[in-house]
């Protein structure tokens, strides 16, 4: 069963009879992705009943989940848990979002209040705007504006009188709750119990302070699917729990497929895929210096405001005219960027010339020869020096 399946069975209990448990985190987690702008305002608190429902005075479910989106399950949840004993009386307070595409900025949180004396704080992960995810990629060679405003806005709002926290987020949620954590001031540190990431990035070498995140790294706990590529992401060797999903490859990082047995997720172990990309990321990462990883995102990003794209459901929604308006412009790349690209196939072709059987080459042969030519050659030129090697 999943999350969902989960407030059904659990949703009549409220906390007082069965405590916060880690699928509770979970569902804090994706619901923070709920855009709760106009629903409520600054300052105010709501239950999560109440904003649920007033979110859906002007929306549909059947609108939210056939967007495509990869966080259109959000508010459906929301509601869900506005309509069970154990969650709809909560109380949302301190909601704020920020989406500041100049300053390459995406940033939302909320407490859920789970009674008088523990809130789980909730940081809203990557959203599907191109600007959460430029965001992303920034992290890889700086400290990005939403990690620095994680920890403002816990030691501005988790700071109440005799009250615990724990916190947690979904993909750059969990980063941000990490993140936000380690820079919090000593006295909210103190109040932190547990610190949640689920299937987020790690803290890069660029933002890491040790001797800040030493003080609160046993009380992380990073939950990750099978096949993870964006949790191993920088990996900061905190203690993991690995869970099924009901999904393959990279799907398995939405958390709608993420396997639950009554108050605990079903356990798994790390697939041998996962492990060959964190590998093949971490080698091209480290071939590139920090200014040739922020000019290849800059580029990167140029491409997608040329095609047109605001949000990756564009690509769903518009269809194969817009992926051929995107290879096209990726095509006027300058040439250090196209560099990092070919660094990034060559990794990766590498990869797949040692572990890949002759079928999986033919495959991936058969799809990159669609691409241009400075982002297929790496990859056949790889695939290649396998192949001779193999007749020797």
């Amino acid at each position: 069963m999943n999350f969902y399946d989960y407030i059904i069975w659990r949703g009549d209990i409220t906390f007082d009879k069965s405590p916060f448990n880690i699928v509770d985190n979970l569902l804090f987690s994706y619901a923070a992705y709920t855009d709760l702008r106009g629903v409520i305002k600054e300052g105010e608190a709501m239950t999560v009943h109440d904003a649920a429902e007033k979110f859906f005075e002007t929306h549909t479910e059947e609108e939210c989940l056939k967007s495509g989106s990869l966080i259109a399950h959000s508010p459906v949840v929301l509601r869900r848990m506005g309509e069970s004993a154990r969650f709809g009386n909560l109380l949302i307070t301190d909601y704020v979002r920020d989406i500041n595409e100049e300053e390459t900025q995406q940033f939302s949180a909320m407490h859920f209040n789970i009674d008088k004396k523990l809130a789980y704080v909730a940081f809203c992960g990557t959203d599907d705007t191109i600007v959460g995810w430029k965001e992303d990629f920034q992290m890889s060679y700086r400290t990005v504006k939403s990690q620095i405003l994680s920890a403002e806005y816990l030691n501005k709002t988790a700071k109440k009188a005799f009250h615990t926290y724990i916190i947690g987020g979904h993909s750059k949620g969990g980063n941000l709750a990490v993140y936000g954590a380690m820079k919090a001031n000593a006295p909210v540190q103190k109040k932190i119990l547990r610190i949640y990431s689920n299937d987020g990035p790690g803290i890069s070498d660029i933002a890491m302070d040790s001797k800040k995140f030493n003080q609160i790294s046993n009380r992380m706990i990073k939950v990750l699917p099978e096949f993870s590529v964006f949790g191993m992401l920088f990996d900061n060797h905190e203690p993991k729990i690995v869970i099924k999903s009901g999904m393959n490859g990279l799907y398995e990082h939405d958390a709608v497929g993420w396997q639950v047995r009554g108050t605990d997720f079903e356990r798994g172990q790390l697939s041998d895929d996962c492990m060959v990309i964190q590998e093949v990321l971490n080698e091209f990462l480290q071939t590139m210096t920090i200014k040739e990883r922020e000019e290849m995102v800059n580029e990167m990003y140029s491409v997608f405001v040329k095609a047109g794209i605001e949000n990756t459901t564009d690509f769903t929604q518009k269809g194969i005219p817009l992926v051929l308006k995107f290879l096209k412009e990726a095509t006027n790349l300058n040439e250090n960027a196209k560099e990092g690209v070919e660094k990034l196939l060559q990794v990766l072709g590498k990869n797949i010339s040692e572990k890949a059987e002759d079928a999986v080459k033919k495959k991936v042969r058969d799809v990159t020869e669609k691409l241009p030519d400075f982002l297929k050659n790496p990859i056949h030129k790889k695939l290649e020096e396998s192949e001779e090697k193999d007749a020797e």
